[in-house]
């Protein structure tokens, strides 16, 4: 597998690429950064010019992935995702990941892990991602509204200090015959800023001499006090109060500066960070992004598939790669694979959280289509499938919820849920001819569930669906896929590779039945299924069952055993009528009729509201 990385920064590019075990580097100058105007042509043609001879030299006609962290990415992310499709067909490649410079400096420092990273180049941004995947940048604007304390800023200032002390406003320094020995004439500084293409990149020039001269010019060593200020205030701006011993990797083309920046932030934020070495560099970061689909950055990347990628489509997908360092897995012992397996498994926990806010309004979208009088059905094929009609199924003795409320279609027929129905989910029209048998119509919803995310049974039943008029919605371990594209709404979990590679049952599976339980609980409650937290409507068919709705009775209304068994004996079972009997003071057949017309819901009939 070939994979090019990309550390796109305003003062320079660098390359990296990977085929096989062979590593190639290449390096060439910056870009203005995608957040000025036009900005993701100029960094095209960077990435090109340093890229193509790389790729020439290794025999390479495309590359398979490429990940490519851009200076401002994140303040311009529509620049990005035209990066991301222009270098798909440029290169070409099959798969393209855009981020800003401070995500892959963070994916590379802290190896995806929880902690800030500050970068500190041309630019000057923070990074704080946390153990729930939550992402806080502070700064990172450009040189001309930010980036307070990086490269940019500190030679600009410096040049500021060269012209003050030119025309008398300011006090002599050193930085004058510094300036001079860079750049000429100190009357021509301002013209040479004006004609530059790239002025961030000229004025971070002169940050090398600011530093130098900061041991015993005060001018300098002001300047360097000021940076180290602003410096903290944007390293402190991402910790969370009360931070204490939160992991701190500085990174950067100045992080070696550490006498005259790193160490004097790092005296004043004291306790609250742990300063730890970068345990690898941007470029590294850079291959992780375009390979993982799952590390809690993923939020601020942007991706491309190339027009060709579709006859390597499976071959591609983060859930079909191979997690590092299990090379030697057949050889492990039993109970270590297990607790591996345990381990792996918080992986869905992140995943989920990461994907929370396309879950919560998929939930709202599909409870408003089912108290409108819509149903609810799920596709899906194998473990998806499965899972589904797990889910459907223990809705009636949970909820009472009638047959046909929700309907579980299986690629392959009921017959699969036991036994594999090989080749029945390449069949695209299998999904819709189903849908059609249950008189799908428009006030209905669809959940089509595929780990790949390009299931053929899904993906055409969605279309249908969508087509239909339906709710559609796609719960989906991959980005990008072709079953998101077909539905209205996207779930999009992205657990990435699995202990054993290709086998999604782990820990994708797990997320989608975490999600189908949040999707089909929040539909129940919104039915008015539930008393608080109660399951009022449970159908008692079995001993458990019926010493559970004793129980539930008793909890909410504070009515004795006898009086609980007597009002659940009045209304043939009815936990809900029994609540209601008791707390309304009716009895059970006024309570059925308060329960009809407020469509079942036992708040409103013990109020007595139509």
């Amino acid at each position: 597998m070939s994979v090019l990385a990309i550390d796109l920064g305003k003062t320079g590019c660098r390359a990296r690429l990977w085929v096989g075990e062979v590593v190639t580097d290449a390096d060439g100058v910056g870009a203005p950064g995608l957040a000025s105007p036009r900005g993701e042509s100029p960094a095209l043609a960077v990435i090109l010019q340093v890229a193509l001879p790389l790729l020439r030299a290794a025999g390479l006609s495309r590359v398979d992935a490429v990940g490519v962290g851009a200076a401002g990415a994140l303040a311009d992310p529509a620049a990005a995702q035209a990066l991301a499709h222009r270098l798909c067909a440029a290169l070409p490649a099959n798969r393209v990941a855009v981020a800003s410079d401070a995500v892959t400096s963070h994916l590379g420092a802290l190896d995806g892990a929880p902690g800030v990273v500050l970068a500190i180049g041309t630019g000057a941004v923070a990074v704080h991602v946390d153990a729930a995947g939550g992402m806080r940048r502070s700064d990172g604007w450009g040189p001309w509204l930010g980036d307070e304390g990086g490269g940019a800023w500190l030679g600009l200032h410096g040049l500021q200090a060269v012209l003050r002390a030119r025309d008398g406003r300011g006090p002599p320094t050193r930085l004058s015959a510094l300036a001079e020995r860079r750049f000429g004439p100190v009357a021509s500084l301002a013209a040479q800023l004006e004609r530059s293409d790239n002025p961030a990149r000229l004025a971070a020039s002169f940050a090398a001499d600011v530093v130098a001269a900061g041991t015993d010019d005060a001018v300098a060593a002001g300047l360097l006090t000021e940076a180290g200020m602003a410096l903290t205030r944007t390293v402190r701006s991402v910790l969370p109060p009360e931070a204490i011993g939160v992991r701190l990797a500085v990174c950067g083309g100045l992080s070696g500066m550490r006498a005259g920046l790193v160490q004097p932030l790092l005296d004043t934020l004291g306790g609250a960070v742990t300063p730890i070495p970068p345990a690898g560099t941007s470029l590294e970061g850079a291959r992780r992004l375009a390979l993982d689909y799952a590390t809690p950055h993923e939020p601020g990347v942007c991706r491309a598939v190339g027009v060709d990628a579709a006859s390597h489509g499976l071959d591609l997908l983060a859930t079909e790669g191979r997690r590092p360092g299990l090379d030697d897995l057949d050889l492990w012992p039993a109970g270590d694979v297990a607790r591996l397996v345990l381990a792996a498994e918080r992986d869905a926990q992140d995943a989920l959280a990461r994907a929370a806010d396309q879950l919560a309004a998929a939930a709202d979208a599909i409870a408003a289509r089912m108290q409108a009088g819509g149903r609810l059905f799920t596709l899906g094929a194998g473990t998806p499938g499965r899972l589904a009609v797990l889910d459907a199924a223990e809705l009636g003795p949970t909820y009472s919820a009638p047959p046909g409320l929700v309907i579980a279609l299986l690629a392959g027929g009921p017959g699969a849920m036991l036994v594999a129905a090989e080749g029945a989910e390449d069949d695209r029209r299998a999904a819709a001819t189903a849908l059609d048998a249950h008189g799908l119509g428009p006030g209905d919803a669809v959940i089509g569930i595929a780990a790949s995310g390009r299931t053929p049974y899904v993906v055409g039943g969605l279309a249908h669906a969508r087509a239909c008029g339906a709710l559609t919605v796609a719960i989906v371990n991959n980005a990008g896929s072709p079953a998101a594209a077909a539905a209205d709404l996207a779930v999009e979990i992205l657990t990435g590779a699995e202990i054993v590679a290709g086998s999604t049952r782990m820990t994708a599976g797990t997320t989608q039945k975490i999600a189908l339980n949040a999707l089909s609980t929040a539909a129940m409650v919104a039915l008015g299924k539930t008393y608080g937290a109660w399951m009022i409507d449970v159908r008692a068919t079995n001993d458990k069952l019926r010493r559970r709705a004793l129980r539930i009775v008793q909890e909410i209304t504070g009515a004795d055993p006898q009086a609980a068994s007597a009002a659940l004996a009045a209304g043939d079972g009815s936990v809900k009528q029994a609540v209601v009997a008791l707390l309304a003071q009716v009895d059970a057949a006024e309570a059925a009729k308060r329960l009809a017309r407020c469509g079942g819901r036992v708040r409103d009939a013990v109020a007595g509201r139509a």
